[in-house]
């Protein structure tokens, strides 16, 4: 194995470990001690960050900085990573915002003038369309960082009930200019969907024991509605409509040609998802139940006598 070989599957095997000493370098690369000791000394050049704690028994320490170890990208990479970053500037909010924007200053710090030249005509050429994400939603690094170390929060949510919620994060998600979480409820034991921006503060808490987020995960294969919600199918003729726009509660199945829309909604959303419906316009074949279908027909009709007043 060449050195440079050597040292980069040394980065990721140190990172791994956390620490080590000489003689577990010497045994899996079978090289000298004073091999190894120049190839520790090569790492922290690279910026590995290292420290040695002497004594009897010795040892080297990699510091839980949660910084990643430095790793050789190339050109193409780095475009799909700079690429990846310019995905999230439409958002006005996203997990890692401040990181983000030191991300983009380290690009600009460490690329070669040829990539960085080729980064620049990139930004200034790509121009990615992306809804703008109007309401404030403070905790999105919080909630994604919950749902990876299995984390359970007490959540204060929307001011109109100002409910309490013991839960767990299940999934983060981006639609149409919103933020959606399906969270764990500890308090019914019922998987639900809520809005990012209505969580008014959240904390971490010890009451209950979280539980494992891929058995969680496997509980929206099964989760439907929440209690008191309304479900509704909606049968089209296409699905242009779906593809641009629909919403966590929506599922779309296809029979032949016909694409049928299932899903929920609660009690205050009857006038979002009658609009909703609406713009199907003509390609419309049924609506379930005929509560939502009465409901479309009397918006209709309300709009037909107000287009009528404006003459």
């Amino acid at each position: 194995m060449r050195r440079s070989e050597r040292l980069q599957d040394m980065l990721q095997y140190i990172n791994e470990k956390k620490q080590f000493n000489l003689k577990d370098l010497i045994e899996k690369y079978r090289i000298s001690r004073s091999t190894a000791i120049r190839d520790v000394q090569a790492l922290e050049m690279l910026g590995m960050p290292i420290y040695a704690e002497h004594g009897r028994n010795g040892k080297y320490v990699v510091l839980d900085n949660r910084i990643l170890s430095p790793i050789t990208f190339t050109a193409d990479e780095l475009y799909a990573i700079y690429f990846a970053m310019l995905t999230l500037s439409g958002y006005k909010e996203t997990p890692f915002e401040q990181e983000i924007n030191s991300l983009e200053e380290t690009f600009q710090s460490v690329l070669p003038s040829g990539i960085k030249d080729r980064v620049k005509k990139m930004k200034d050429s790509v121009k990615l369309d992306t809804p703008s994400h109007s309401n404030e939603a403070p905790y999105l690094k919080e909630i994604l960082k919950g749902i990876i170390d299995e984390k359970v929060y007490t959540i204060s949510y929307r001011k109109e009930d100002s409910r309490n919620m013991t839960v767990q994060f299940v999934t983060l998600q981006a639609k149409f200019g919103q933020w959606y979480a399906k969270i764990y409820n500890m308090n019914s034991s019922r998987i639900q969907t809520i809005r990012c921006d209505k969580i008014l503060q959240m904390r971490e808490s010890e009451e209950k024991q979280p539980r494992e987020l891929q058995y969680l995960l496997s509980l929206l294969q099964t989760y439907h509605h929440q209690p008191g919600a309304t479900m509704f199918t909606v049968e089209v003729r296409g699905k242009d409509l779906y593809d641009k726009e629909s919403y966590p509660s929506m599922s779309l199945t296809k029979t032949g040609n016909i694409y049928t829309i299932s899903g929920y909604y609660n009690t205050n959303e009857e006038a979002f998802i009658t609009d909703y419906i609406i713009r199907f316009g003509k390609s419309i074949l049924s609506i379930e139940p005929s509560e939502l279908r009465a409901a479309i027909q009397g918006e209709l009709k309300s709009l037909v006598t107000h287009m009528e007043k404006l003459n």
